[in-house]
């Protein structure tokens, strides 16, 4: 009668080696669809963030006269910057607040107005402005118009849409970004 050796325990080669193959395509699979979120992810939290600023100056600008509050934003090296202030020069801003990196401004199809400046793409700063206007308390100082938001590793757009003369804009998805 033979014995079994006891004690000897564990996966062959074999069992490893496939176990190691099938972790292998299911992060070949995940990675792509991590890197979309991940794109996602930022480019929700960056016009997200600058809903709320440009909520903010609209707000600032209700009840103080003609004197319009600008939200200004620049893309530079180091990604989307924006900085709130009271009138419309924005080449004169010293101090800029910083959006998630991985995110840039799409300016084949962003439309406010731009004002030229010494950084950043082309030098341009997109500037968006409120004021107490014939439209109403906190209506648009100029024109109306977007800005669009790309980010890496998704091919999605996010828009904020200044829409109407009385200051009404909102947030816009992709195709709906080119609709007025």
């Amino acid at each position: 009668m033979k014995r079994q050796k006891q004690g000897i325990k564990g996966y062959s080669l074999l069992e490893l080696m496939i176990t190691v193959l099938v972790m292998a395509i299911l992060v070949a699979i995940a990675w792509p669809l991590l890197q979309q979120l991940m794109g996602l992810i930022r480019l929700n939290l960056a016009i997200w963030t600058l809903a709320q600023h440009w909520k903010m100056t609209r707000l600032d600008a209700t009840g103080n006269g003609n004197i319009p509050m600008t939200l200004c934003m620049n893309e530079t090296n180091e990604g989307v910057q924006f900085a709130q202030i009271l009138g419309n020069n924005c080449e004169s801003i010293t101090s800029w607040l910083s959006l998630t990196n991985g995110v840039s401004i799409d300016q084949a199809n962003s439309t406010l107005r731009t004002q030229s400046s010494v950084a950043g793409n082309g030098g341009q700063i997109y500037r968006v402005s409120w004021a107490d206007t014939n439209a109403g308390l906190g209506g648009s100082w100029g024109q109306l118009g977007r800005l669009v938001l790309i980010a890496d590793g998704t091919t999605a757009k996010k828009c904020l849409f200044l829409f109407d003369t009385d200051g009404s804009w909102n947030i816009r998805l992709d195709k709906k970004c080119n609709k007025s």
